[in-house]
């Protein structure tokens, strides 16, 4: 697994960290704060919890195969959504032992919403497949979760494509959601790897259209089509984003985005896409698609420092981005540079 990084690797970077907390933000954000509690603490919602997972698993599945020289990312990236089950109390304590330090962070325990197709396959059916789907659904957090994937290579032996549809058809076995997790990490994939000063968001979807499933990609030309004639109007947005599905939340998490252009517009973008009927899933995919364009700096220093997952999440960034880079946990040949890196991250 490795990136394909921006001549600027800072920048490359920022927007990394700026995606994964553009997405805890619109997903927390979307819930109405009590008008009385200005500085009250954001909560993070169960997708955002799933996010993180899904950063420390990928990071994780990366040092087996390094390690041990065979790896199936899936499979790594299941034991991690079933840790997140664990510590929900989901799943019983003798089903699996918690390792890695994400599971030390008590938040993690809190219970802030439901994933139930995630659930599902974690009480009923186990992990589901491409080839062996175990359900029907097609609902947003197939999406949303995967969106971390980004920042790896689409030459990568399991790239950002292949990682967000295997990984979204674990829980959910519409094609579409499998479609639309590939276009959400392609889409923001290119984003992240844009020159500096280029960040056209529209120009962006359009390069990538021709990569992606029809049925996808026409629903994004349309929300494109519409942010540029009729933006930011909410008739539009809900006949775009009409449900709860990752095809509804990826097209008006587009159009949201792209109905503001410009840093300026954050505000607007994010505040209008919580007025989707699925507010939490078509803002936490504006705020990653924003964060994705304008790096980290973007986001108010006061609304982090209220987020109760920002440290968990911007070190997830960071390490995720050292592995990338650096591969600070060594290799079969290689010792670690960092000594305690395989115990943060054990690749078993």
């Amino acid at each position: 697994m490795t990136n394909a990084l921006d001549p600027h690797p800072l920048v490359w970077e920022s927007r990394v960290r700026g995606s994964l907390l553009g997405l805890a933000l619109g997903e927390s954000l979307a819930f109405s704060q009590p008008s009385d509690q200005p500085d009250a603490p954001i909560l993070a919602g169960p997708c955002t919890q799933l996010a993180a997972f899904t950063v420390e698993g990928t990071v994780r599945a990366a040092l087996r195969s390094l390690h041990k020289g065979a790896c199936h990312p899936p499979s790594v990236l299941w034991s991690a959504y079933c840790r997140w089950g664990r510590l929900q109390e989901l799943l019983p304590e003798a089903s699996m032992a918690l390792d890695g330090w994400l599971v030390t962070v008590p938040v993690l325990r809190e219970k802030r919403g439901d994933a139930p197709a995630t659930v599902s396959s974690m009480l009923d059916t186990g992990p589901g497949s491409r080839e062996a789907p175990t359900n029907g659904s097609m609902g947003w957090h197939a999406l949303v979760r995967g969106l971390p994937f980004a920042p790896l290579s689409g030459q990568a032996h399991w790239s950002d494509v292949q990682m967000a549809t295997e990984c979204a058809a674990l829980t959910h076995g519409h094609p579409r959601a499998w479609s639309s997790a590939a276009a959400g990490v392609r889409l923001l994939n290119r984003l992240l790897a844009s020159f500096t000063g280029q960040e056209d968001l529209p120009a962006v979807v359009t390069e990538a259209l021709p990569e992606l499933d029809e049925d996808v990609a026409a629903g994004l030309h349309t929300a494109l089509w519409a942010a540029s004639t009729r933006p930011g109007e909410r008739e539009v947005l809900f006949s775009i984003a009409g449900d709860s599905t990752a095809p509804s939340v990826l097209m008006g998490g587009v159009y949201a985005a792209a109905s503001f252009p410009g840093r300026g517009g954050i505000y607007q973008a994010m505040r209008f896409a919580g007025t989707a009927k699925e507010p939490q899933g078509v803002s936490a995919m504006a705020g990653a698609v924003l964060g994705a364009m304008h790096g980290v700096e973007v986001w108010p220093a006061g609304v982090l420092l209220r987020h109760e997952l920002t440290w968990v999440l911007d070190t997830l960034a960071r390490d995720f981005v050292r592995q990338l880079t650096a591969n600070p946990g060594g290799s079969a040949n290689r010792p670690a540079n960092d000594p305690r890196w395989n115990e943060r991250y054990p690749g078993w």
